[in-house]
């Protein structure tokens, strides 16, 4: 809820690896939805605004995440790197896993430019990552779930005849494989990119890595802890603007009894600001959700019930794991039996 810790939730997210986490008030109404990418990309720039301050809460957060793993001084100095180029110059940017060691025996999800989005999609279904579009073994585009949900099914393509050239993102930017996750997530965080192309000098393409790869080969949620909790503590997570500003309903799930425990420590979830629900209901179909997300830009929908309760969530990721990959009509499919329920 939003009197839960902010921390809690956060480390909830990576344990459990979930992109999204709905988020209630104390009446139990579904007021806003948290999205990790947001959440890690906040408080690194807290962090990085405490360090241009002068505070030692970003140095000693990553000293604590550090300690936590067990890391010696060059995984130190790399988690250090995280806060910015000074950290990284002071320790001389030497760090712990590489890129290409974590994408070794990753599943590949390469496709060519005639590639049909019904076999890129079952691609990227079995594989959980988006599709790299490769010619003559040089990366020419990129083509992710989002893009799948709005510019393939929410425009009524058909998926077994259009090529994926014809909707991809073209000449996305890539990474060496010897950048470090550390590096990683810093680049991702400065280009507000949730996934990277990973590619030798020489073009050739070695995969992709999101936000949750290097999360997790950098610590996972125990390491983030520390991360999280100094974040919530450095002066500017004290912005007092309400989730609530600009939220113009709310959903009121009827299993969700009002909370009547004592206010539990911490900062709240509130601090985070999540992003007002985009709410349809159990009845809909997948195109008519999918639409809704497209026009608003989202990437994934609350689904409430015929009382207006919580049903349960869809993503962009589910429409093409559930959806595109096995072949379902997406103006015939009820967007409940689709959904990941409760």
């Amino acid at each position: 809820s939003m009197s839960d810790p902010a921390t809690e939730a956060m480390v909830t997210m990576v344990e459990n690896r979930f992109r999204h986490l709905p988020v209630t008030d104390d009446s139990g109404a579904i007021v806003g939805v948290l999205d990790i990418a947001k959440c890690l990309n906040d408080a690194i720039s807290k962090l990085e605004k405490s360090q241009e301050k002068g505070s030692s809460a970003a140095e000693d957060a990553v000293k604590q995440m550090a300690s936590l793993q067990g890391a010696g001084g060059n995984q130190a100095a790399a988690l250090q790197a995280l806060l910015g180029p000074l950290l990284s110059q002071a320790f001389g940017g030497q760090s712990s896993p590489t890129l290409r060691t974590i994408l070794a025996g990753k599943p590949s999800t390469i496709v060519s430019p005639r590639t049909t989005l019904q076999e890129t999609g079952m691609m990227m279904a079995e594989a959980r990552k988006a599709a790299l579009v490769v010619e003559s073994g040089r990366l020419v585009g990129i083509f992710g779930f989002k893009d799948m949900m709005s510019r393939a099914i929410a425009k009524e393509l058909p998926l077994d005849l259009t090529p994926v050239s014809t909707v991809m993102t073209p000449n996305p930017e890539a990474v060496s494989p010897d950048t470090t996750v550390m590096e990683a997530l810093q680049i991702m965080h400065d280009n507000k990119f949730l996934t990277l192309p990973v590619c030798e000098s020489n073009g050739s393409v070695i995969g992709i890595v999101d936000v949750m790869d290097c999360v997790y080969a950098s610590g996972g949620a125990e390491g983030w802890r520390s991360i999280f909790s100094s974040a919530m503590e450095c002066d500017d997570m004290t912005d007092t603007a309400s989730v609530n500003s600009h939220i113009t309903g709310s959903v009121y799930p009827h299993s969700v009894k009002s909370s009547k425990s004592r206010k539990k420590e911490g900062t709240p979830v509130s601090k985070l600001r999540p992003k007002a629900p985009m709410v349809s209901a159990t009845n809909d179909s997948v195109l008519a959700v999918t639409q809704m997300l497209a026009s608003k830009r989202g990437d994934a929908a609350i689904i409430t019930d015929e009382s207006g309760g919580l049903a349960g969530i869809i993503t962009d990721t589910d429409v093409t794991r559930r959806v595109v990959a096995k072949q379902l009509p997406a103006s015939s499919t009820r967007v409940s039996d689709v959904m990941t329920a409760n």
